[in-house]
């Protein structure tokens, strides 16, 4: 199991400004010391290419992975094709393996918001596999994929290999057996042995929501502690 953390998880001191990016990373790794980071597109202060290839390195030379781009409102059906196109351009140049996003709400006619988002889904697609990005479906409440069945529905009528659901760690015991994850989403406070008996060779997404008290950075840091203690024991017990 690898372990990644998102710019989410510290989204108040990021807006702020009490935090930058380029602090982000730098605790991320020595403070949390992640296996990689996920970058929000609302977090950047910056997207010219200059700027994001400086944090790019400093994630490199910092011995973390730029694993990906978060951006809720990729599939939003109402998006602009440029803004989808700009979203790829950014993920390449920070070396993204991927881009996470959500499906939009069900709207007032939910038939037709499913359809015009798997349009604006095929459309990202193509973009991402140009760039060699893979684009990985969250689970969210009060969408049109609030679990993992109706993000598998959005992801097989959209029918491309370049988008991948990235369910709940608690879905994962309930998959099919031919079904493979590149990531899944782990809430901090997660019972770590059954999180890592379920995610194994997945990606672990680490996150601490806005809305939960407390400091994001110990409570993700113990989080990440327990996890990789738990999965130590599960691979020396096999």
């Amino acid at each position: 199991m690898r372990i990644a953390v998102s710019s989410r998880s510290f989204r108040r001191p990021l807006s702020s400004h009490d935090l930058t990016q380029l602090e982000w990373l730098e605790r991320c790794a020595s403070l949390l010391e992640v296996d990689g980071v996920l970058a929000d597109v609302t977090d950047f202060p910056r997207t010219d290419a200059e700027y994001v290839a400086q944090l790019r390195k400093v994630a490199i030379d910092l011995g973390i992975v730029p694993f990906g781009i978060d951006a809720a409102d990729a599939l939003d059906p109402d998006g602009e094709a440029s803004a989808r196109e700009m979203l790829v351009e950014l993920a390449s140049g920070f070396g993204a393996a991927v881009i996470r996003t959500e499906a939009p709400a069900p709207g007032a006619v939910p038939p037709e918001t499913f359809v015009r988002t798997v349009a604006a889904a095929k459309q990202l697609g193509r973009l991402a596999k140009a760039a060699n990005v893979t684009v990985v479906l969250a689970e969210a409440p009060g969408t049109i994929a609030a679990d993992l069945a109706e993000a598998k529905h959005l992801i097989k009528d959209t029918d491309s290999a370049w988008l991948r659901a990235c369910p709940s760690w608690s879905a994962l015991p309930h998959a099919g057996p031919k079904d493979r994850y590149p990531a899944c989403v782990v809430a901090a406070g997660e019972d770590p042995t059954a999180v890592a008996a379920a995610a194994r060779n997945a990606w672990a997404i680490v996150e601490h929501t806005a809305a939960e008290p407390g400091d994001p950075w110990a409570d993700v840091g113990e989080a990440i502690r327990a996890l990789r203690a738990a999965d130590a024991r599960l691979r020396t017990s096999v």
